[in-house]
Parts: structure tokens; C-alpha cells; sequence
């Protein structure tokens, strides 16, 4: 694990617990991997979250909501 990128990361956006957060979320998404590919990864998966959150390298988690226009009631029910 990179800590100089960790400590590089958490000093520039001040966010320490969006970090940990982040870093959970990643480490559920790695977990489901398969285990051919898991075991040629050469690092523990905490290790390896961690450093994907430093380096920025993590998808969309949280996408927002698209929100629909109201419009008539014929509208809405032929949807």
C-alpha cells in the first residue's frame, strides 16, 4: 500500500471518513471477484480498496436519481 498517495489524498480533499467509506465499498466490490482472478492479485483486498480509493481509480457508487418531469395522467400511464 502507497501511504505517501493515502496521506496525499486525505490532506488534499480533507475527507478522511468519505475515504473509509469509499474504501469499504470497494473492498465489497473486489470481494466478489472470483477467486481465479482474486488470487493472482499478489496483495491482501483491504490493501489493494485502499489503493484504488488514493489513486482515484474506483467507479460511480452512488449515482443519483434521475428525476422524471411531471406530465399528464395519459402520459404517465402509457409509460
Amino acid at each position: 500500500m502507497d501511504s505517501k498517495l493515502m496521506q496525499q489524498f486525505v490532506e488534499e480533499n480533507n475527507c478522511t471518513f468519505l475515504y473509509l467509506i469509499l474504501a469499504n465499498e470497494e473492498l465489497k466490490r473486489i470481494s466478489k471477484i472470483p477467486f481465479e482472478i482474486k488470487k493472482d492479485l499478489g496483495k491482501k483486498l483491504t490493501t489493494i480498496a485502499l489503493d484504488h480509493v488514493a489513486a482515484d481509480d474506483i467507479p460511480d457508487y452512488f449515482i443519483p436519481e434521475e428525476e422524471k418531469t411531471e406530465g399528464k395522467m395519459q402520459d404517465i400511464i402509457d409509460e
